[in-house]
This record gives C-alpha cells, structure tokens and sequence, in this order.
C-alpha cells in the first residue's frame, strides 16, 4: 500500500475513531478531532490503560488542542496556559515544544524528537484520565500514599499552613508538577509508569533505569488501589537485575535499629543517632562483617565549619537529610574507632512482606530521599519512621513521639511499645533488644582494662613472686599517658612472659599460659583504642588547619548534595562506578590536595604524639605475634576469642533482663508529700513532675544513654498546697538543662588531671514560700571525683567540687549572689530490677549576697528510694517516697540572741511515675 493511500484511508476512518472515542467518554474538540496523528495517540494513551479504566468517571472528557507551543505540550495550570477548564471537564493541549524540566526528560535522551512528542500525548491523555479516577476514589487522599513522599496536610504539623511534602528534592517526582500536591504525585506518576520510555522504543533505557525499576513503593501502592476499586490488576515488575543482586532476599534474615550511643563524656553526642541495618543469611556468596550494609539517616553537612553558622543551618533546614547505603566497615571506623561511640542493636520484627518492602524503600530513598534537616523536629530519627512508615503493611504507622522535639531514644520508646503478632500468634513489640552491643574500641578497651587486671590477679600463687611483681611493674609502665614509655614496656615484656613461665608450677602451667595470653590480647586491645583516638585527633587538626585558610571546598554541604544527586540519576552508570559514601574518606580526600594553614605548636606536639602512639601500637601487635608464635603457641585464640565474647554477652544479658525498657523522655509522676514548717504543725501537698527528658546516673535503660551520664531536660515540679479556691503553689523547681557524667578517661589516655574526673553543669529556676527571698535563678558548674563506682555505675559515690551564680529575687527586691559549692552524690543499687536503688544528694554551698556584709550559708539533702512496681497492662510504675530537708541563712554576731538565724524546709513525698 502506498503511503497516499495509507493517508487516505485513515482520513476516511478519523470521523469514526473520534465517534468511537466520544462513546468512550473522550471527546475531541475543534482542531483535535482532525488531527490524526493525535488521535492515534489519544487512543494509545488510552490503551496504556487497564480496560476498566479507559472510561473517565465524571461525565465527558473533552481533550482541546491549540496552536500555540508549550513545554511537553502540556498546561502548567497558569492562565496563559490552562490545564483545566470547566472545572474537570476540558483538559488543554498544545503543540509540542522542549522542555527544560530536568525530571521529565532525565531519561529521554535516545528519544527523538518526534518520538518524545508521541510519548507526552500518550501522558497527556494517562494524566487527564487518572485525574478523573482520583478525583474520584481520593487515591492521594490515602495515608497509603501520602506517606510514601511525605505529603503534610495543613496544621498536620506545627507551621504547616497548606499542604506540603517533606521530600524536597524534584529527582523524587515523576516531574515538576508532581511537587505541588499528592494528587498530582500521582498522576505523574501514572504518567510515567502507564507510558514508559521503553513503550516508545524497547532499547531507550537500560532495564534498571526503568520506573518498574526504581519507583517499587509508589508502583505498588497505585496497584493495590486499582485492585482495590475493581478496576483491574497491574502487571508485575519483572526482573530488577540491580535491585534484585543487591536485595538478594531469598536470604535477608531481618532488619535492625541501631542506635549509636554517646560516649558519655561527649554532651554534643548525647542524644545519639539512629541507623538501620539489613542483616543477610549466609547464601552462595560469603559476605565479611565488614561489607554487610548499613543505611545511615544523616544530615550532609559537607565540610563545613562547626561554628555557630553549622548550629544555625542545623536548626533552620538549611542541610539535607539523606539516606546512605554504605557498609559497617565505614560505620566501624566512623563511630566505633574515630568517634568512640558503641552501637545497641535491636531488632525489628516485621513480616517478609514488609521486609522487601523494606529494602525497596532503602533503594529508593538513597536515590530520591533528600528531606530538610532541623535537629530538633526532622533528624535520624523522624528519617527512621519516614522509612519505616513507607514499608508497613495496611494502615499501621508509627507516630513521632512529639511534635516540637523527637529524640531518638524517645522513638525506640514507640518502636518497642507496638505490638505485632510474634510467633504461635503471641502479641510482642514490634522492637527487640539484642543483648550483643558492638563495642567502641574505647569500651572494648575499658573491659580490656578491668579484663587484663582480672588476668593479672589470677597469677597469684600460682607463679613466682619476684617474676609476678616485675610483671606488675610493667603493667604501671603499660598504663603510663606516654606512648614511649608504654612501647620501651613492649619491648621488656617477652622476656617478663617467659620469666612469669618459667616459674610456674607445673600443674598450674596451662591455667597461667592462658592468663598470659588474655594479658597481653587485653592490652593490645587498650592500645588499638589509643592509635584511634590518636588518628581522630589528627583528623581534628588536619580540618581546623584546612578550614582556617577559608578557600572554598568541594566537599560543602550544597556541592556533595548535588553531587549525590547527579551520581544517582542514572542506575546504568551507577552500577559501572563505586560510590564512596564513607564521610571520613570523603574528608580525607578533600584534605589530600587542599591549602591549609601551619600547624600550631601545639597541634605539633599533638601530631608527633600521635605518630608515636601507632609506633607503639605496631610495636605492641610485634610482640603479640611473637609471644603467640612462642611461649604463648599452646592457647588456642579463636576458644579466647569465644570466651570473650560469651563472657560480654552475657554481662549484657543480665544488665538487660533488669534494665528498664524506656528511656527518660517524657516522664510524668504525681506526688503526695507533707511539709514541716519551721512554725510547727504539718501541711499536706499534692504535686505534679513531669519532665521532657530525665535520666540520673546509674539509670539502667535499654533505650537510654550511658549509666555513667545524668541528663534532665525542662524537668520540674510544682507541689501545690490544697486550700478552699486555687490551690496555692508552695514549691516549684525546674532544671531547664542539667548534664553530670562519672566517666573518666583510662589512665593512659588522660591529657591532663581534668581527664581523671567527672563533672557536671545545670541550670534551673525554682521557687518555696519557705524561703526568704523565695524566687531564684541558678547556674552552676562542678568537677566530680569518683570514690566508688562498679560496672555500669549502678552503684558509685562521688564529691563535688565548683561554683555557682545565683539570682534570688521578691516583687520589691532582686538580689545577684555566688560562691563555692561541695557536694556528695551516692547511689546504690536495690535487689530485683535495675531500677531499684536508694539515692542521696547533698550539697552545701556559702554565697556571698549583693548589699550583704555575711555570708548566706545553703545546705540540703535529698534522700530517695526508687522502686519498680512492674507492668499492668501497657503501663509501667515505678514509686519514689524521698525524705528532703533544705536550710538556708547565716551565722550571726556573737552579741546577737540567737547565733543561727534563717529558715528551713522539711518535707516528705511519695511518687508514683505512669510509664
């Protein structure tokens, strides 16, 4: 056939086509209806669909063409180029012209021009007519989808005032359009998935670049919504080749929350950070621990200076939070070796289906998933349940755990208060503690410390007396600050372990061989930990020396945003390169070929330390090798290795079974009390103390921060005295922020004497009727030195010594006053749960008063059990009776009455705290 008669003949059967159309409920107007090429468009659109979907709801579609040119042919709503008119009735087109929306024609490029015109009048029709359908069923209304990108209905949040998406990143939508509400999320997504690039040439994309291929979550939740309204059954996804190597879910076991833990003496970390880990069976292809994935939710802050400008950003969304698939190699050396910081593990139980639609939200996510990073609202932890809430199967969601601050500790809280059917269809939390923390090598190294001196001790009579002292000798030597005196140690301590030897009893040889060995293991252990801490000293220096000379970088946070981003665009290209998404390597490369400033004197001093520090620590794996190539060759290191390890976990498996499972965000306790005022006679009180976060030292918690660190965040409380009326306030006391830790640098890692002791600082405003000037303000500071302790700080003793700043203050008069403080903290854990314990705190302090010729001398103390009642139900209590006395007033003149003037407080309280 001739192509004149091959026009001839569909210019016959045009007028039919669009009769047929218009029976179908799609009617073209004026020009439209004649233009043949977009007819057979039209109705190839319209065959994109399922069949019961080709008939619009809604009455009439009616498609209009005009003769003015726009991008992709389309309206963009405005009123030079309508979308829409007559409400949904009439949907615009215009002749085809480029566009310059990157998303739109990221993967167009092997199209020609001709073939993407045809391609956007097939999405032009597909867009039309799922409008109609959501307008509908409210598809975009579901929380189904919404979730998936993160859409905010207006007031769903504080300072949303119209409808929003926490995805701000325009490669997560199908195009522009798709960002300026969910319903056309949607519809541009159908667009695409209904009209793919490869349905207008087969070769046009690489098979993992498809939208089959990268957009699982959203595929699937307009499927279920298809097959939900009847409408038909989408097709599979078919084979995913990248996705389905790197899924590789025939042997995925679970999923796990791990929780990056502070260091207890590092307050800017002490909120911690949250990850989560996909954990693989053994299948065909081994994987070392070290290449196992873990997903990091992290703001990319680039290079950036940690200055006030760094803390602004990180409060007003001016960085990105990202999802990073590295490795727990890179997360090993990061947080565990640089940073110092352990990681808790606990497991998320969910079902296969939820895990799949797991990994596929992680793949997606680290392509598509840039959300503004505001450290108190959006963070690794509203990140966390973003994923999660993407994955879950039906309409469970989880909830942040507030609205103006969620901390990560409070979301594990949520995570474990869930419940999901558990095996032989028992009710269990959707989270699970597993008692196996990986270990900082600075925690490893302090169970190395109280390890090697067990080891030491064991020696007694079983080895010579002269050979165990020098022994002893080189164990101080071992614990010195300076790494040359440490290694000339090394050097003297194969002849001290053949000497120990030789003078062992011969029934006794084997048990003192293994001792032996586990010294030396346990103190090449301390060592790895200093050549850490050296390395992270040296990568502090190297930074501030770089950013010093102010040169612009290429690691800024913008820069590595959009580099991210241009790597990812392309799955094709993607899979032929590796991407170093470990943030330490990327700062070292920066630092490689960047200007930097000279070392100051004593950053050199620092540098040469540390060089001398891995000298050591070479040294010390030297002799390791040779003592277990040696005298030490007859223990078996893979049985020391296993003990170890057992012996760990289950020291941590006892502390979980008594811990409490909550952390202390979010407490509430009612009190009742009675006074004893210094007139006589007794007055009852009622009380209220709640608190955004409280957590005292020796807390034992599952999902909270060190025992060795107290944190009190606006914790207060008002004791009200019942009277006809109002009742009459007589106490209130408000820590705003309150930090104290007792953990102590090892003795060869101390700096300085400031590293042998603890210390704390609070802020806090109270109030009592009692009290002379019954207003005031308080800052104060103290360094603790730790008297007793034992593991996990369960039970300790500690004095402190500081200062603090007061503001006392009546209607008529307002009065600054400072001076020392001594105080005395002790605690001491009670049998049953790890929550049970008796508490005292004292303090004594002489201030000196503006307008005052004496001192004002304070003392009080604070005694108080606690005890933990159980669980009724979902609720847990825990009851606190506390015995407080307070004195306050000065020493008066020899010649006056009374020698002691001032007032006093005594009370007794009992609380009870609904968890």
């Amino acid at each position: 056939m001739s192509p004149r008669l091959g026009e001839a003949i569909a210019a016959h059967q045009l007028p039919n086509r669009v009769k047929a159309l218009a029976a179908a409920g799609v009617v073209l107007i004026g020009a439209a209806a004649t233009d043949a090429e977009l007819v057979t468009e039209v109705e190839a659109g319209l065959n994109a669909l399922p069949p019961a979907m080709r008939r619009p709801p809604g009455g009439t579609l009616e498609f209009m063409l005009h003769a003015e040119a726009a991008p992709l042919g389309l309206g963009d709503g405005s009123a030079e180029r309508p979308d829409w008119s007559q409400g949904r009735t009439r949907f615009h087109l215009y002749q085809y012209a480029p566009s310059d929306d990157h998303r739109a024609t990221l993967r167009l490029s092997r199209l020609t021009d001709p073939e993407s015109e045809r391609l956007w009048r097939r999405r032009a029709v597909v867009h039309a007519v799922m409008q109609r359908w959501d307008d509908a069923h409210h598809w975009s209304r579901t929380d189904a989808w919404r979730r998936l990108s993160g859409w905010l209905k207006p007031f769903e949040r504080p300072l949303v005032w119209k409808e929003e998406v926490r995805l701000r990143y325009a490669g997560a939508f199908s195009r522009a359009l798709g960002q300026r509400s969910a319903s056309l999320d949607l519809v541009t997504f159908a667009e695409e998935w209904f009209v793919p690039v490869e349905s207008l040439r087969a070769d046009a994309l690489p098979v993992d670049d498809h939208v089959r291929c990268q957009e699982f979550s959203k595929a699937r939740a307009l499927a279920e919504h298809v097959a939900a309204a009847g409408l038909g059954d989408l097709p599979p996804r078919g084979n995913c080749p990248a996705f389905d190597a790197w899924a590789d879910r025939e042997v995925l076991s679970h999923f796990e929350v791990l929780l990056v833990a502070s260091t207890g003496r590092q307050p800017e970390s002490l909120f911690g950070h949250l990850l989560l880990r996909p954990v693989w069976r053994e299948g065909e292809v081994p994987r070392g621990p070290t290449f196992e994935h873990v997903v990091q939710l992290v703001a990319l802050t680039g290079m950036e200076g940690k200055g006030l400008g760094y803390v602004v950003k990180g409060m007003t969304g001016a960085y990105d939070t990202v999802f990073l698939t590295g490795t727990m190699g890179d997360l090993s050396h990061e947080a565990l070796e640089l940073e110092q910081r352990s990681i808790r593990r606990f497991r998320l139980r969910l079902n296969p289906g939820e895990d799949t639609r797991m990994l596929e939200r992680v793949w997606e996510l680290e392509r598509r998933g840039y959300m503004g990073y505001y450290f108190f609202t959006d963070n690794c932890a509203t990140a966390l349940l973003f994923l999660l809430n993407g994955a879950l199967e039906g309409s469970r969601q989880v909830r942040p755990p507030g609205l103006l601050w969620v901390l990560p500790t409070a979301t594990l809280d949520t995570l474990a208060g869930i419940q999901v059917e558990g095996p032989e269809g028992r009710q269990v939390p959707l989270l699970e503690h597993i008692p196996d923390t990986i270990e900082s090598t600075g925690d490893r190294a302090v169970r190395a410390q109280a390890s090697r001196r067990e080891a030491l001790e064991s020696l007694t009579g079983h080895v010579g007396a002269n050979e165990l002292a020098r022994l002893r000798e080189v164990h101080a030597r071992l614990q010195s600050p300076e790494p040359q005196t440490r290694m000339r140690a090394y050097d003297g301590l194969p002849a001290v372990i053949a000497d120990v030897l030789h003078s062992a009893r011969t029934a006794s040889l084997d048990t003192v061989r293994e001792h032996l060995h586990a010294y030396v293991a346990h103190s090449v252990r301390v060592e790895r930990a200093a050549v850490d801490r050296a390395e992270g000293e040296r990568l502090r220096i190297e930074r501030e020396r770089l950013l010093a000379v102010k040169a612009p970088l290429a690691g800024s946070a913008r820069a590595g945003t959009r580099e991210r981003q241009r790597i990812f665009e392309s799955e094709d290209s993607l899979q032929r390169r590796l991407a170093v998404l470990d943030r330490v390597t990327v700062l070292k490369d920066a630092m490689a070929s960047a200007p930097r400033r000279r070392p100051t004197p004593e950053e050199l001093k620092t540098l040469v330390w540390a060089e001398r520090t891995e000298t050591t620590f070479a040294r010390a794996t030297e002799v390791q090798g040779a003592l277990n190539d040696g005298p030490l060759s007859q223990v078996e290191p893979l049985a020391f290795l296993g003990e170890d390890r057992h012996r760990k976990v289950a020291a941590e498996t006892t502390w979980a079974q008594s811990a409490l499972r909550e952390s202390g965000a979010a407490r509430l306790a009612l009190t009742v009390g009675m006074d004893f005022p210094v007139a006589g006679g007794v007055r009852p009180l009622l009380g209220l103390r709640t608190s955004a976060m409280s957590e005292a030292l020796g807390d034992a918690r599952l999902h909270g921060f060190q025992p060795s660190s107290e944190l009190r965040v606006l914790d207060g409380e008002l004791l009200f005295a019942p009277r006809w009326g109002v009742p009459k306030v007589a106490v209130s006391d408000m820590t705003l922020l309150g930090y104290r830790t007792l953990l102590r640098e090892l003795p060869q890692f101390r700096d300085s004497f400031w590293d042998a002791l603890g210390w704390g600082a609070e802020a806090r405003v109270s109030s009592s009727d009692a009290r002379m000037l019954p207003y005031r303000a308080t800052v104060q500071a103290e360094a603790l030195v730790v008297l007793d302790e034992n593991a996990r700080f369960s039970r300790y003793t500690a004095v402190g010594l500081g200062g603090l700043a007061l503001l006392h203050w009546r209607r008529d008069l307002l009065t600054p006053a400072a001076g020392p403080r001594l105080s005395v903290a002790h605690r001491t854990g009670l049998p049953g749960s790890g929550a049970n314990a008796v508490r005292l705190e004292a303090a004594y302090a002489p201030t000196w008063r503006v307008g005052d010729d004496h001192f004002t001398h304070e003392a009080g103390a604070t005694l108080q059990i606690e005890l933990w009642l159980g669980r009724a139900g979902p609720f847990g209590f825990l009851l606190t009776p506390r015995a407080q006395v307070r004195w306050e007033g000065w020493v008066a003149p020899p010649a006056a009455t009374s020698w002691l003037d001032g007032s006093a407080e005594r009370r007794l309280a009992l609380g009870l705290e609904v968890r």
